[in-house]
């Protein structure tokens, strides 16, 4: 039941709470839309991820409520495309029930937490009201996240074996090893590796690398 008591508007700090719902449910979209806006939400919903995206560039951040099944393009696959529009987003994937496996995979695109459907509201608005009080830090986390994810991409195939190499810990030596390169040429992949990369040690491209879940791939010495 709703509190209807209750006003949308800012937070205890003074901070506006906002939300945007994405799902093609219009009955769903409209409930929750209700619920929060009892509960001191600014909420604005869309009926599909392309509608969602042509309005982000005017939208404030703030927690993005992503249907995973939606028609056309699915929340899962907005999710992975690592748009720029999502940067300012903390997204919270909304899934059926004993979607389990799936919601992890959208943790790992990006999301900050997945909520399964069915849910209560006293749950539902006491676990967002925990998400927004730190939504700062997940969009930070978030852009430093999707910057490096980006910036990996860029490598070629060879350079990124040679990061994945120095995640673990080889020298170019080994690494040169394991790919049958000589230590000059995995010296020259490096570098290349570095300036595509943006930064000047290498330190700061295994940073990137963290950042971007990049897996470590071991060499025997």
């Amino acid at each position: 039941m709703l509190d209807s008591e209750l006003e949308s508007g800012p937070g205890a700090d003074g901070r506006v709470k906002r939300a945007y719902v994405v799902d093609d449910d219009e009955a769903f979209r409209k409930s929750l839309e209700l619920l929060l806006s009892a509960h001191g939400w600014t909420v604005e919903s869309f009926d599909s991820p392309k509608a969602f995206v042509a309005r982000s560039a005017d939208l404030e951040p703030g927690l993005l409520l992503l249907d995973l099944h939606l028609p056309g393009t699915s929340g899962l696959e907005l999710l992975e495309s690592g748009i720029p529009e999502l940067d300012r987003f903390a997204v919270i994937m909304v899934t059926g029930s004993g979607e389990i496996r799936t919601a992890v995979r959208t943790i790992r695109a990006g999301a900050i937490d997945f909520i399964e459907k069915p849910f209560a509201s006293p749950d539902l608005l006491e676990r967002l009201d925990s998400l927004d009080s730190t939504l700062a830090d997940s969009l930070r986390a978030k852009a430093l996240a999707m910057d490096s994810r980006r910036r990996v991409d860029r490598l070629s195939p060879r350079e990124r074996d040679v990061l994945e190499r120095l995640l673990s810990g080889a020298s170019n030596k080994l690494i040169g090893r394991s790919l049958c390169l000589s230590p000059r040429t995995v010296e020259m992949h490096r570098a290349k590796m570095l300036q595509r990369l943006g930064v000047e040690t290498t330190a700061e491209a295994l940073e990137i690398a963290r950042r971007a879940g990049l897996a470590a791939v071991a060499v025997q010495g």
